[in-house]
């Protein structure tokens, strides 16, 4: 038994059974959603007590766009398990570099927000990593989620005479509230350092 925990603590259990199944799961929830991966691993966390599904340099598309993901991290209720429903806790994505002209194309699904309102019409270029954290409630309906990461090679029009250009800065988001941190950029002969 310690054999095994350790073994699925450490290196997990490789499988591709389940890669049909989780992928028709995905489409009937959202059927803009597509993705593709080879292998997954069960594994466990040991900080968390949880067992999660893991599956490295997956394929999504949404809307047929390709989000460049490094890794996808599902972790599931244990003892939904052992029940005939499965209940999922949280969803762990990481991205590789997403450029913001495919997260304009993204946007349009978005609901209408001051968010989406810069992103589109104020926001000319730059560069995304972040690292995605979804919790789910009992029915596997978004709960909350928190958002990290970074921007990078940022240009953007704040308004008529008032450009960014170069700009990187790191946050952190959730449904409530966006930190900013270690804001900087050039503006005109101006330069902006750890705002």
């Amino acid at each position: 038994f310690c054999s095994f925990l350790i073994l699925i603590a450490t290196s997990g259990i490789e499988t591709n059974r389940f890669n049909e199944v989780i992928s028709q799961k995905i489409n009937q929830s959202n059927n803009k959603i597509k993705l593709n991966f080879k292998t997954i691993k069960f594994k466990l966390d040991i900080k968390e007590l949880a067992l999660f599904l893991e599956t490295n340099n997956p394929k999504i598309y949404y809307r047929d766009i390709l989000l460049p993901a490094k890794s996808i991290k599902v972790y599931v209720d244990f003892m939904s398990i052992i029940k005939s429903i499965t209940r999922i806790e949280k969803i762990n994505l990481i991205f590789d570099q997403i450029d913001i002209d495919k997260l304009k194309k993204i946007s349009v699904t978005f609901k209408p927000s001051n968010f989406t309102s810069i992103l589109n019409n104020n926001i000319n270029s730059g560069k995304l990593n972040t690292e995605i954290d979804v919790y789910l409630d009992d029915n596997n309906m978004l709960e909350n989620f928190i958002a990290r990461g970074n921007v990078s090679a940022l240009e953007a029009q704040i308004r008529e005479g008032l450009k960014i250009e170069n700009t990187y800065f790191s946050f952190f988001a959730d449904k409530t509230d966006i930190l900013i941190k270690d804001l900087n950029g050039n503006y005109d002969q101006a330069f902006i350092k750890e705002g």
